[in-house]
């Protein structure tokens, strides 16, 4: 059964958190977006901290990834939004939900972890894959196929 938009209006999503230290990935197969995640989890990824979003509604959109709370929290967002305006990333990949397509996301610590995290992946046919750091983001792989129109 689906859940309803978040904030209960007309399809309006609720607002879209900088997902601070997460590694985000399009995989176009929903399917094959679970088999990453157990891939990553077989990986010694901790399972909390690997998420499958997909659907529009039903299983989860990009304001559900955990980030820092608080006044200090807000304050770091309010300087990266300013500093490295990613929204068009943000909406691009709540545009890839709406499409039916499923978006993992990877919690990383390390740049180790990261990387390890980006080539498991890439073998599950993952693309725009972004990691959202501290001060800056990492493109690792453009978007394939089709563009998408996001909702602004």
């Amino acid at each position: 059964m689906a859940r309803s938009k978040r904030d209960g209006s007309d399809g309006a999503r609720s607002m879209i958190r900088y997902p601070m230290d997460w590694l985000l990935a399009v995989i176009d197969d929903p399917k094959e977006a679970r088999q990453a995640a157990a891939a990553l989890t077989a990986a010694g990824f901790d399972a909390a901290h690997v998420k499958v979003l997909q659907g529009a509604t039903a299983d989860g959109s990009l304001a559900d990834l955990p980030t820092s709370k608080g006044a200090v929290g807000q304050l770091i967002r309010l300087v990266q939004f300013v500093t490295m305006d990613q929204t068009p990333d943000l909406r691009l990949y709540e545009a890839a939900l709406d499409d039916g397509r499923a978006v993992v996301a990877v919690h990383c610590a390390t740049r180790e972890r990261l990387l390890e995290a980006r080539d498991v992946l890439a073998t599950h046919e993952a693309h725009f894959q972004n990691h959202f750091g501290r001060y800056a983001t990492e493109e690792f792989s453009r978007w394939r196929g089709p563009e998408l129109n996001p909702r602004w």
